[in-house]
């Protein structure tokens, strides 16, 4: 495995440990149960580096890693469809701070049938390949009986 694909790596688990502490420390906006995800405040980021810098931190936590788990949650299919139902916007307390709008329902209805479009190509790939090795599978059979 190459050094990038390792820091990638890396970097992913991160993100990944860092939206649990989030989902810990505000349960009441980052949501792990699909049906209690709510859209986000537009700024949120900034209200969190705020609250996460009180006090100041021992290690503070870096800004690459906060967008990057900002981005997760938010491209995730819950995530999007919390914002096509129209749920309002929540703060990190997980109060309703503002409805949202008709263009982010929009955006979030493109975006998740690009999702359902790729996983849709992703699953009639995989199905390709299993019969592609299926078809080999029986190839190398009827070669072996022929060299028997």
């Amino acid at each position: 495995m190459s050094n990038s694909n390792r820091q990638r790596q890396r970097r992913a688990e991160r993100t990944r440990e860092f939206l649990n502490e989030l989902s810990q420390r505000y349960p009441a906006c980052f949501a792990r149960q699909r049906d209690r995800i709510r859209p986000l405040e537009i700024g949120i980021e900034k209200a969190l580096r705020s609250d996460l810098d009180d006090p100041p931190a021992d290690e503070p936590i870096p800004n690459w890693l906060i967008r990057q788990a900002l981005a997760r949650y938010t491209r995730a299919p819950a995530y999007l469809n919390a914002i096509i139902a129209g749920h309002d916007r929540i703060n990190l307390q997980g109060e309703p701070v503002e409805a949202v709008t008709e263009s982010a329902i929009s955006r979030a209805r493109e975006q998740r049938a690009e999702q359902k479009q790729r996983s849709a190509e992703r699953k009639r790939q995989q199905a390709e390949e299993a019969e592609a090795r299926q078809r080999q599978e029986k190839l190398e059979q009827l070669a072996n009986r022929f060299n028997q």
